[in-house]
């Protein structure tokens, strides 16, 4: 990868998305509103999140199966109904400066960042098996009207055929890491709107093909500046998912 480049200008970085993984993850609690607020602050065009479902049936941001490792308590998110997720503190960096930290739903991180940004919303459907998760995203994304500035991702690749059937209209995102035998296939069989790599793993053939083919490209996680540029020289890329935005800074490192 080269250190320099020549698509490193004000213009080309706002063509070239910044996308905030988890929020702005390098510096507050993933997935949560200050995280989410953070990275809009430092200019993300789009934030990339994950979504759970509640016992009780609420779409709820939270990466991992459990809550062990991001907030004070333990146990699975399907097992918890919103109310008992509610009493837990997802301040697990122990920023004394952000207090308590409560678990948000997808309807009110929408109802906050509506019209300041894009959203990446990826469905967690493994190993748990959310029934109906499907349907439960893709009615909030109809409902608070931001069709077109969401984009709904997943590994489980079914999941993103359902969401289709559900709502054409919604824009879909491949997720995958690791060798993929049948990427045309695959990716033109699912429909999607963009694919979304692993930095680690890139085929640079089958980026150049998706991107030919009309394609947008997101991948994750880069993490150094470095990389960024790397997929900018190389037009392997519309954007990057970061933990830190400031990688997406002038000067160089």
């Amino acid at each position: 990868m080269n250190s320099a480049s020549k698509f490193s200008s004000k213009r080309y970085m706002k063509e070239f998305l910044k996308i905030a993984h988890r929020g702005y993850s390098e510096k507050y609690p993933e997935n949560t509103m200050p995280a989410f607020l953070k990275a809009i602050e430092a200019g993300a065009d789009m934030i990339e999140l994950d979504v759970h479902l509640t016992r009780d049936g609420f779409a709820v941001i939270i990466h991992d199966n459990d809550v062990d490792r991001t907030s004070n308590g333990r146990g699975a998110v399907k097992d918890m109904t919103l109310d008992e997720l509610r009493q837990l503190d997802f301040n697990f960096l122990k920023d004394e400066s952000l207090g308590e930290v409560r678990i948000p739903t997808l309807e009110e991180l929408i109802d906050v960042v509506r019209g300041r940004t894009m959203l990446n919303i990826e469905l967690k459907n493994c190993p748990y098996k959310y029934p109906g998760i499907e349907r439960k995203v893709a009615d909030i994304v109809r409902r608070k009207g931001v069709i077109d500035d969401v984009i709904i991702s997943s590994f489980d690749h079914f999941a993103l055929v359902k969401v289709k059937e559900l709502d054409p209209d919604i824009r879909t995102g491949m997720l995958y890491e690791g060798g993929w035998l049948r990427f045309t296939e695959e990716v033109g069989d699912l429909g999607a709107y963009s694919i979304h790599p692993a930095v680690d793993t890139i085929d640079v053939d089958q980026l150049r093909w998706a991107r030919r083919e009309g394609y947008l490209v997101y991948p994750w996680v880069a993490k150094n500046r470095r990389e960024i540029l790397w997929l900018m020289d190389e037009h392997l890329a519309d954007g990057a998912m970061v933990n830190d935005l400031s990688l997406f800074n002038e000067q160089e490192t």
